[in-house]
């Protein structure tokens, strides 16, 4: 994790989740996954860096009852924008989107 650049803004926010795994999303990516441990729960996470949006933080907590893994952005990044890099840099299909932050915005 010390690799990793801090938010721009100070924050992020998520605006994706996925039922797939982080290690099986960034597999083909040669991205190694890690475990850590935030106020909620130990989380299995990744990090990357997407050249039009930045760093990217992947993490799926061990307790979630849906078992869903979170893409995380920069605060200030567009949330539709982030989405629609994030669905084409890893190949998701409609089917394997379990939530959209742009829906909120709805």
């Amino acid at each position: 994790m010390e690799n990793f650049v801090t938010w721009p803004s100070g924050d992020c926010k998520p605006v994706l989740a996925t039922e797939l795994a982080p290690e099986n999303l960034v597999r083909e990516l040669g991205v190694v996954t890690f475990r850590d441990k935030d106020d909620l729960d130990w989380f299995e996470g990744a990090y990357l860096n997407i050249d039009e949006i930045g760093s990217i933080l992947m993490m799926r907590h061990d307790n979630n009852p849906k078992g869903l893994t979170a893409f995380y952005v920069d605060y200030d990044c567009d949330p539709i924008f982030a989405e629609m890099l994030l669905i084409r840099h890893f190949k998701l299909l409609e089917c394997n989107i379990a939530w959209r932050s742009s829906a909120d915005l709805l």
